[in-house]
């Protein structure tokens, strides 16, 4: 069924095997070749895009920082308008308790004399307990 084969086809076999594994390593040495001219490239390319991503994106961090400096000026001349618009509420109304109590110790000399005494026999006996 089958048929021996003379020994005068191996050479030419081993000769083809021998060809076909030099073309092998040869486009092995290519491949090599190409992955590091690939890489290469690609590592540039990477830092290149870090390079052009970086410069975009500076002006737009600098942009909000400047935004959150000039919100928290704002923030700061706002709570020093409303500190002084409490203490002038509150000076208005101490000169107006202040005006009260003269007009009141105008009118009722003995009643505004006992309170004053009345206020300071509580504070001596709140001193002496201390």
């Amino acid at each position: 069924m089958f048929q021996h084969r003379s020994t005068a086809f191996d050479p030419r076999l081993s000769a083809i095997v021998n060809q076909l594994r030099a073309i092998e390593r040869q486009i092995e040495k290519q491949l090599d070749s190409i992955g590091r001219d690939a890489s290469g490239r690609a590592a540039a390319t990477a830092s290149s895009a870090g390079s052009q991503f970086a410069e975009a994106i500076t002006p737009i961090l600098n942009d909000l920082l400047d935004r959150f400096r000039r919100g928290h000026r704002l923030a700061a001349d706002e709570a020093a308008s409303m500190g002084n618009k409490a203490a002038r509420i509150g000076a208005q109304v101490g000169t107006d308790a202040v005006q009260r109590v003269a007009t009141q110790a105008r009118n009722q000399p003995l009643l505004t004399l006992a309170v004053a005494v009345g206020v300071g026999v509580l504070i001596g006996l709140a001193a002496r307990r201390v």
